[in-house]
């Protein structure tokens, strides 16, 4: 599952919305219809979208008897959208039905959802004027453990409450979010909002985005930066910018720092300090764990290597939900004398997490243990990479692959973006990647 933003279609009529998507050009965006559109233009509006070549969520939410919501959604089936949905609040046997009524004769069906409670309510309406006397967050969790009994994919639900849905569900159970807006847009009627970014760290699956990109002066502008929030395609620079800001990366290209080797360096290295971030330590973390599930969705156990990487292995683990350890860089000299510390079973599919490469030495030595245990070493999640030649070929001479949340070329640009150092800098910063004996001769 890749993930997606969706614009919110809200608009009157047919024209209306077949000009804005004219500006989008070539791009072909997952687009959401709701009541007013397909209400004022019936399901031609969807047939039309579709041969144009969008994905269409058809967001009816239906919520009736059982019987109903069936036949319904055996309509809608015929339709080709890609995701539809229905109130959780109409129950089990109402959700079992619809899951029915939606699946076709070849067993395929489209995506199916249920709205746990809508983005514009909050507790004190859900008290006072719904008489739900639970919290608003027992309410969304107990909704969301309803949808995955009765065979729905997933819910839509609050940004906010993406991250409890998960641990509640599993992380295959899908979370859709609407409230979701760019940094200094409106709330307008929503309760629950926050940004694109903000939605990817709470784990958010799909993003349903309104105003943000519809009411724009430029929408393919506003559509694009909400994907590269969302998406993590600038993941690179935001784990860059966050380890400057807290000096787990100290550029200093007029006083190099000396290394054990001997290696005169421009840049100094840790990634330590994260731990003591909280507000740097989340988007690391959280890029950990997004980078193992889209890099190596069969991962089963995280392992740490010892010492810098066992906390991170840790951290993601618990956000992932799943099993985490640590390697030694030698046998413990007492106890059981254990190298690989935590269950591991041979067998066991395994991500290494490093907060550094650089010659890639004790990735390596990291990875030829847990094999030796009898593990199947997937890859590699490095915090940082310096992109040493000598470290990339190592790597490729093991068959290691290595992915990093950031590296040094990205980390060079921002701090230059930034004023953090001047362009006369980067010469020597290249010169020290390229051969990092030679950079200070």
């Amino acid at each position: 599952m890749s993930r997606d933003v969706i614009i919110a279609c809200d608009f009157a009529g047919r024209e209306e919305l077949m000009s804005f998507l004219d500006r989008f050009g070539d791009r072909k965006p997952f687009v959401k219809i709701g009541m007013e559109l397909f209400y004022s233009c019936g399901p031609d509006i969807v047939r039309e979208l579709k041969g144009r070549g969008h994905k269409v969520f058809l967001d009816l939410k239906l919520h009736d008897i059982p019987n109903t919501v069936e036949k319904a959604m055996r309509s809608l089936s015929k339709l080709d959208v890609d995701m539809c949905n229905v109130h959780a609040g109409g129950g089990k046997k109402m959700m079992e039905a619809a899951v029915r009524g939606l699946t076709r004769e070849d067993g395929s069906r489209p995506i199916i959802l249920a709205v746990t409670q809508l983005t514009s309510t909050d507790e004190r309406m859900m008290r006072e004027e719904l008489l739900i006397n639970r919290s608003l967050e027992e309410v969304v969790e107990e909704y969301g453990k309803n949808t995955a009994a009765s065979g729905i994919d997933g819910v839509v639900c609050s940004p906010l409450e993406a991250g409890k849905i998960h641990r509640a569900c599993g992380d295959n159970f899908l979370t859709v979010t609407p409230g979701v807006r760019l940094a200094g847009d409106s709330a307008d009627d929503q309760k629950r909002v926050t940004t694109p970014a903000k939605a990817r760290e709470l784990g958010s699956d799909y993003i349903v985005v309104g105003r943000s990109i519809t009411k724009a002066d430029n929408p393919l502008e506003a559509y694009e930066r909400c994907c590269r929030e969302f998406k993590g395609e600038n993941m690179k620079e935001r784990v860059a910018e966050g380890l400057l800001e807290i000096g787990a990366v100290f550029l200093r290209p007029d006083e190099p720092f000396t290394w054990a080797s001997g290696i005169k360096s421009p840049v100094y290295c840790d990634n330590r300090l994260i731990l003591t971030s909280p507000h740097i330590r989340d988007i690391v973390e959280n890029a950990i764990a997004e980078t193992v599930k889209r890099e190596y969705p069969e991962a089963e156990v995280l392992m740490g290597t010892s010492t810098a990487g066992i906390a991170h292995a840790a951290i993601a683990g618990h956000l992932m939900n799943m099993p985490a350890g640590y390697v030694r860089s030698g046998n413990k000299d007492h106890g059981r004398n254990n190298k690989i510390e935590g269950k591991l079973e041979p067998g066991q599919k395994v991500v290494v997490v490093e907060d550094l490469i650089s010659t890639a030495g004790s990735a390596i030595t990291t990875v030829e243990a847990l094999k030796e245990a009898g593990a199947e070493v997937l890859g590699i999640v490095s915090i940082f990479t310096y992109g040493m030649k000598e470290g990339l070929q190592k790597l490729e001479e093991a068959g290691v692959k290595n992915v990093s949340l950031t590296d040094f070329e990205t980390v060079a640009q921002v701090a230059l973006r930034t004023g953090y150092i001047k362009e006369e800098h980067m010469e020597i910063l290249k010169k020290f990647i390229n051969n990092p004996r030679e950079a200070y001769k």
